[in-house]
């Protein structure tokens, strides 16, 4: 069930909103609210997942709100409702913190999609946006670089703080090893693999065991593809066998 908050200070509309989302099977208005310190208050005591902030809140309250928000409760999506049809307001929005935007014009409807999909963590934005977007982390890129000497962190920069055996036992995992089968291929304890998996995900900046082995596959391509190699067989735990680097390419 997604929960949601309204913050809108026009009662009528509120009310409205809260109508139409009540009425799906999978969302549930938690609370509304017609401030942003309400709205705060609210999440400090309250489980939510999506709040819905009308862009016409007094004295820009919020863009206030959605930054707040994404600061302290970044687990909480933001979707900014009543935007103009303006690259430049979304784009506002969406730097400070927002998950996604419903703009004037759009239906009811369309604000359903749109939480749901930002409730899994997806996001809905027009071709003219992701344009924007795009040219947006080109220029915020070639900035850094200006201003601070900035440089593309490579893969094989992110295992640098892995020692030998970490490394090894990232390979394996890359493989499709389990915990078991890693210790049995070293002759250690399963203990002491647990321990170099969770120190792995911690240097890697990973939380999961599937991101790790990602990264061990994308290294061993990289690798393969410095030593003049053309073709790749994926290991045999995932199911998959691919022989270009196209199809290879496509599963990252």
């Amino acid at each position: 069930m997604i929960r949601t908050l309204i913050v809108h200070d026009v009662c009528l509309i509120s009310d409205l909103l809260a109508k139409a989302l009540n009425d799906q099977d999978d969302i549930v208005v938690a609370g509304r609210v017609a401030s942003p310190e309400a709205a705060l208050e609210f999440l400090k005591e309250n489980e939510v997942d999506v709040v819905l902030v009308n862009i016409l809140l007094p004295e820009q309250g919020a863009l206030g709100l959605t930054k707040t928000i994404a600061k302290k409760f970044d687990y909480v999506k933001v979707v900014v409702t009543g935007l103009l049809e303006s690259r430049t307001a979304i784009l506002q929005c969406l730097e400070i913190g927002a998950a996604g935007y419903v703009q004037q014009d759009d239906s009811v409807d369309d604000l359903i999609i749109k939480v749901r999909h930002v409730a899994r963590g997806e996001a809905l934005v027009s071709p003219q946006v992701a344009g924007a977007l795009i040219a947006r982390l080109a220029e915020l890129k070639r900035l850094a670089t200006e201003l601070n000497g900035y440089q593309e962190i490579s893969l094989q920069d992110q295992c640098t703080e892995l020692t030998a055996r970490e490394r090894e036992i990232l390979d394996l995992i890359g493989k499709g090893y389990t915990n078991q089968r890693i210790a049995d291929e070293l002759i250690i304890g399963v203990g002491t693999v647990k321990n170099h998996v969770h120190n792995i995900l911690e240097k890697l900046d990973v939380h999961t065991r599937k991101q790790a082995a990602m990264i061990a596959r994308q290294l061993a391509m990289g690798e393969a593809m410095a030593n003049g190699g053309t073709e790749y067989t994926w290991p045999s735990a995932y199911g998959v066998n691919i022989t270009s680097r196209r199809e290879a390419a496509s599963m990252l």
